[in-house]
């Protein structure tokens, strides 16, 4: 016992040490992103449900959210290339201004197939925001707290989703007394939570951005790169690919799932994101130590695989306690490995290909959503939720096999932990 309370307290400490080295840059960032991630909990938790209280089928809202992923999965690249060319702190201001009206715009307009193309412009937006985080990460770094940095981000983010999710489920029962219905109160919820991602704009810009360095304008995609790195690209997003095409099929409609199976107005999905969001917190916090003491690919390997019984148990149960529970803990065992996989991926290339890769990676991630949302939304319409679930669950077991076919002797033991091996060196 008292050895694990030494454990825990040199943990701690590791943390406040590491914490301490972050630059104001990456404190300015930190603190613009929380203010975004409750506009990301407002539209995360609410736009299902509110498309559901308009009346629009499963299938209309995986049609939605796959527009998103194709605005994302169309501009990757081209927001890598101006990223050389254009400072952070614009791309930053200007992306934050699209998203924020995309969200005023899909609540206020009447439902129809032109909400189709705001939700485009909304993953557009949410890219050019997204593929600036680890290069940046990458250059406000150094290499002794960048995995702390990468874990704090996402940390940030489900903080505010955890605060979004717990006041914006609140606020819709309580705005629809007062603005005559739920369709009103929904919208009201989404300005304020707009609003909320407008004051994003003050720290970020506070960001000290210098003009865009040698390096980045040295930043390498050509075709001859692509060429002579491709296998390493592949083995890289491919896993990406299948693990994201499994979550397009069930995860954008758990909030859904609660409604639909178990009855549960928005308030109380709202406290199930809340929780949720803290388990994941905690498995984010514990993603460091993990990945020290047992190297990054095995902690992303199991911690995905310990996620699918859980799996099983939300696909099959009809009690709302036992799904709550599965509910939390697959949160916090999938998302642990998420930050840890950024870094991993930053990791392996050299710094003239970090834009490249996460640019790569998102594309990677959101063309799987992009037809798996449509597809999982005609599923459920038609068979419920078990047979989305069970397909997910085949879907992760292979994205594990192959991350860890490819990249299990990337890393080697060293004193004070797992380092990896340059430029991609050990991967299969």
């Amino acid at each position: 016992m008292n050895a694990i309370c030494v454990r825990i307290a040199n943990a701690i400490r590791d943390y406040a040490q590491n914490l301490r080295l972050f630059s104001r840059n990456v404190r300015l960032y930190l603190s613009g992103s929380f203010l975004v991630g409750l506009t990301f909990a407002a539209y995360m938790l609410l736009l299902n449900l509110y498309l559901r209280e308009q009346g629009s089928p499963e299938s209309f809202i995986g049609t939605i959210l796959s527009a998103g992923a194709v605005g994302t999965s169309v501009i990757c690249i081209p927001a890598a290339l101006l990223l050389r060319r254009i400072r952070l702190k614009r791309i930053l201001l200007g992306s934050i201004l699209v998203y924020c009206t995309s969200i005023v715009l899909l609540s206020h307009l009447p439902v129809g197939h032109f909400l189709v193309v705001i939700s485009f412009f909304a993953g557009v937006a949410v890219t050019f925001y997204r593929v600036a985080a680890a290069p940046f990460f990458m250059r406000n770094t150094t290499p002794r707290e960048r995995t702390f940095v990468f874990s704090a981000s996402f940390g940030v983010s489900l903080i505010a989703s955890m605060l979004g999710s717990l006041l914006f489920g609140w606020l819709v029962p309580q705005l629809a007394g007062l603005s005559g219905g739920m369709i009103s109160a929904y919208q009201w919820t989404f300005l304020i939570g707009a609003a909320l991602g407008l004051l994003a704009l003050i720290p970020f810009g506070l960001i000290r951005a210098a003009d865009p360095s040698e390096d980045n304008g040295r930043a390498d995609f050509s075709f001859t790169l692509l060429k002579q790195r491709l296998g390493l690209y592949l083995k890289l997003i491919v896993p990406y690919f299948v693990v994201g095409t499994g979550a397009g099929l069930i995860i954008p409609f758990l909030n859904l799932y609660f409604r639909d199976r178990f009855g549960q107005p928005p308030d109380k999905i709202g406290l199930f994101y809340f929780l949720v969001h803290g388990t994941m917190l905690l498995g984010i916090m514990a993603g460091p130590v993990l990945s020290r003491r047992f190297g990054m690919v095995r902690t992303i390997v199991w911690t995905q695989l310990l996620s699918i019984p859980f799996m099983i148990v939300l696909a099959y149960t009809y009690s709302l306690p036992l799904a709550f529970f599965a509910f939390l803990i697959r949160g916090a065992l999938m998302n642990l490995g998420q930050p840890i996989g950024s870094n991993f991926s930053m990791e392996l290339v050299e710094k003239h290909e970090h834009a490249l890769v996460n640019a790569l990676m998102m594309l990677g991630w959101n063309s799987s959503w992009m037809v798996s949302a449509v597809i999982g939304g005609s599923l459920i319409e038609r068979h419920g939720y078990t047979l989305p679930l069970m397909i997910t669950v085949g879907l992760y077991i292979l994205s594990s096999i192959l991350y860890y076919f490819f990249f299990g002797n990337t890393e080697h033991r060293t004193h004070s932990g797992y380092s990896i091996l340059p430029h991609g060196e050990g991967t299969r």
